[in-house]
C-alpha cells in the first residue's frame, strides 16, 4: 500500500471515530498540507465513501434506508444552511451553556463557533449535544457532552430515554434546534416522535431557542408538533425566502425572526424583527 492509500485509509478511520473532519483537522493530524487534504477528500467523494461540504468531508452512512439520511439534509441548500449556521454562531457568548440537535444546519452553527472559538472570540462554553457528526473542533477548546441514548446512524444521532433523562437534568442559556416543517401559523413540527419529544424537553430547559431552517421548511407540516414560533424564547433564522408572505405573517403574529440574505450577499446583512 502506497503513501497516497495509507493517508486515505487514516481519513476513513478518523471519519468512522468522528463522523465528520474539517481541512484544518487532517492537516494537523496528518502533517498535510492544505493542497493534498482538498485532494484526498475528493478522491474519497469520488469513491463515494464521503459526503465533501465546505470545508470538510462527512461519512455516508446508511445507504440502504429509504428514510431521513443525514448526508442527503446535508447537501440539500448547503449554501444556505452554511450562512444560518454562521449566523446563528454570532449569537454565542462567553460562559454559555449550550445545546446543539443533530439537524445539519445546526452542524453548521458548532462548524461555525469552533472558528469564533479558534479566534479567542468566546471563551467559558459547555455544549451539550445528541449529535454523533460532530468531530474533535470543538473540543479542542470546550467541554462538549453527548446526551447517551439509543443510537440512529441515518440521522446520526441520539434519542430515548436515556437521553430525554439526562437532559432533564440541564438548564441551557441557549439552545439550536432543527426542524423538519414550520406550519403556517408558526407550529414547530418534526417526523418523527422521538425527535419531537426530544426538542420539546431542550425548549422546557432553555432559557432561549433559535430554530436553525432553510426557506424550504416554512409553511409546512410534519409528523409530530412539539413548539411554535410565538413563544417569547424561541427565535427562528432562516435564509430570505422568494415570497415573504409568510415571513411578513408569522412576525405580525409575534415571531421572533432573524434573515440572513441569499448566499451571493454579505452574510452580515440581517434583519431581526
Amino acid at each position: 500500500m502506497g503513501i497516497r492509500e495509507k493517508n486515505q485509509e487514516k481519513i476513513l478511520r478518523m471519519l468512522r471515530c468522528h463522523g465528520s473532519l474539517s481541512v484544518g483537522t487532517v492537516m494537523r493530524s496528518l502533517r498535510l498540507s492544505e493542497a493534498s487534504v482538498r485532494r484526498y477528500f475528493a478522491d474519497l467523494e469520488r469513491s463515494g465513501q464521503v459526503f465533501r461540504y465546505h470545508g470538510g468531508i462527512r461519512l455516508i452512512v446508511d445507504k440502504g434506508n429509504p428514510g431521513y439520511r443525514f448526508d442527503e439534509a446535508f447537501s440539500s441548500f448547503a449554501a444556505e444552511k452554511h450562512l444560518i449556521g454562521a449566523a446563528a454562531a454570532k449569537l454565542i457568548c462567553s460562559h454559555d451553556r449550550l445545546f446543539f440537535d443533530s439537524g445539519t444546519t445546526v452542524l453548521e452553527c458548532g462548524n461555525a463557533l469552533a472558528e469564533r472559538l479558534g479566534n479567542a472570540e468566546c471563551s467559558d462554553l459547555r455544549i451539550v449535544t445528541n449529535s454523533l457528526a460532530f468531530g474533535a473542533e470543538l473540543t479542542a477548546f470546550c467541554p462538549v457532552g453527548l446526551t447517551g441514548g439509543t443510537m440512529r446512524l441515518s440521522r446520526m444521532d441520539l434519542c430515548g430515554s436515556v437521553t430525554l433523562e439526562n437532559l432533564r437534568r440541564c438548564n441551557f442559556t441557549k439552545s439550536f434546534l432543527g426542524t423538519d416543517a414550520i406550519s403556517p401559523e408558526g407550529i414547530l413540527s418534526s417526523s418523527d416522535e422521538e425527535t419531537a419529544e426530544l426538542a420539546a424537553t431542550v425548549l422546557e430547559h432553555s432559557d432561549e431557542a433559535f430554530i436553525l431552517a432553510d426557506s424550504s421548511k416554512l409553511g409546512k407540516k410534519s409528523f409530530v408538533s412539539y413548539g411554535t414560533l410565538q413563544a417569547k424564547k424561541v427565535t427562528l433564522i432562516t435564509n430570505t425566502p422568494e415570497d415573504m408572505t409568510i415571513i411578513e405573517n408569522l412576525r405580525g403574529a409575534g415571531a421572533g425572526i432573524v434573515l440572513v440574505h441569499s448566499p451571493q450577499k454579505d452574510i452580515s446583512q440581517q434583519e431581526r424583527s
